[in-house]
């Protein structure tokens, strides 16, 4: 550890815990993690596969899906290959621009999964509500620019986590109480005032996602006022069964972040143990279980991964 040119401490390396307090059991935990993050590959390769193959899936709602899992890939796997060998290996240093380059894919990954979410609603909702107007409403060129809008987004907003720690000194200890550099944890080991640093980060989670998940919200409303204006149970019931997956999705992805969130800010006598558990699932339960509710909820890539597994007799 030497200090930089402008006088102020900066590690060569950090030291990741693992998780604080099951030292002696991480790599029990390592087990069900590595099986979730084989699942979640293989999971999201096939659909991707699928997407990729069937001319009949090119549409937006597939397009945001394929989105979504490469998303999903680099989130979990920005993650749990150092997490595993810290588990098993006990290889707990990583290198101070590793460290940051982690924490900007691990964050910006779940900021742009948030908005696919957003931009697969807004599919939904003009599926729904105008669906003779689908296609010319939702052309390609529309579906890039969303896809794209949605992936700057999340890389603008993101970057100035690593940028603003970067300039701060590290002059007390380097050991990072969590299974990677989390944002909050490597905030929390500078020895300079870091009120910029939390209160950005606090305004990014509570103001982008809470826009997002308004978004969301309002566009089921709208949704179900149309579907309860359709004349039969049957047209009802059909026009819900399309959004049964993203609203999976959507409870999968927030509904473990929101605990994890809250239980960082505020649950100060939860145990940290507790903590780093709640944010390791966050990143490993998106990308494990969105492949399989795809899979089982649309029958389109149901049928097509059933095809092509389908072993012919002799």
């Amino acid at each position: 550890m030497s200090p930089n040119n402008n006088g102020s401490l900066r590690p060569s390396t950090f030291l990741l815990v693992g998780i604080p307090g099951l030292e002696t059991m991480q790599h029990w935990v390592g087990i069900p993690l590595c099986s979730m993050y084989i699942v979640a590959l293989l999971g999201n390769g096939i659909v991707l596969f699928v997407i990729r193959t069937d001319p009949s899936l090119h549409d937006p709602m597939y397009f945001f899906l394929a989105m979504l899992t490469i998303t999903d890939l680099v989130l979990s796997s920005s993650t749990l290959p150092k997490m595993l060998s810290v588990f098993w290996l006990g290889d707990r240093e990583i290198e101070f621009h590793a460290c940051f380059a982690q924490m900007f894919f691990v964050h910006a990954s779940s900021l742009v999964e948030s908005g696919i979410l957003v931009a697969m609603a807004l599919d939904r909702y003009v599926a729904i509500c105008n669906p003779l107007r689908h296609a010319a409403i939702l052309k390609i060129s529309m579906v890039a620019k969303i896809a794209l809008l949605v992936l700057v987004r999340g890389l603008v907003v993101i970057a100035p986590f690593p940028l603003l720690l970067m300039k701060l000194p590290f002059c007390q200890a380097y050991i990072i109480p969590h299974s990677y550099c989390e944002h909050m944890a490597v905030v929390k080991l500078a020895c300079a005032d870091t009120t910029v640093n939390a209160t950005y980060g606090v305004v990014v989670t509570m103001l982008v996602v809470g826009m997002d998940g308004m978004s969301i919200v309002l566009s089921y409303v709208m949704i179900l006022r149309a579907v309860f204006g359709l004349p039969s149970s049957q047209a009802r019931l059909k026009a819900l069964s399309t959004c049964t997956s993203h609203v999976c999705v959507i409870l999968v992805f927030y509904v473990p972040g929101l605990f994890s969130f809250l239980a960082h800010r505020f649950g100060q006598s939860v145990p940290l143990s507790v903590h780093i558990l709640l944010a390791n699932l966050y990143l490993l339960m998106p990308p494990m279980l969105n492949p399989i509710v795809y899979g089982v909820k649309t029958k389109q890539i149901r049928s097509r991964v059933t095809r092509v597994f389908h072993v012919r007799g002799p």
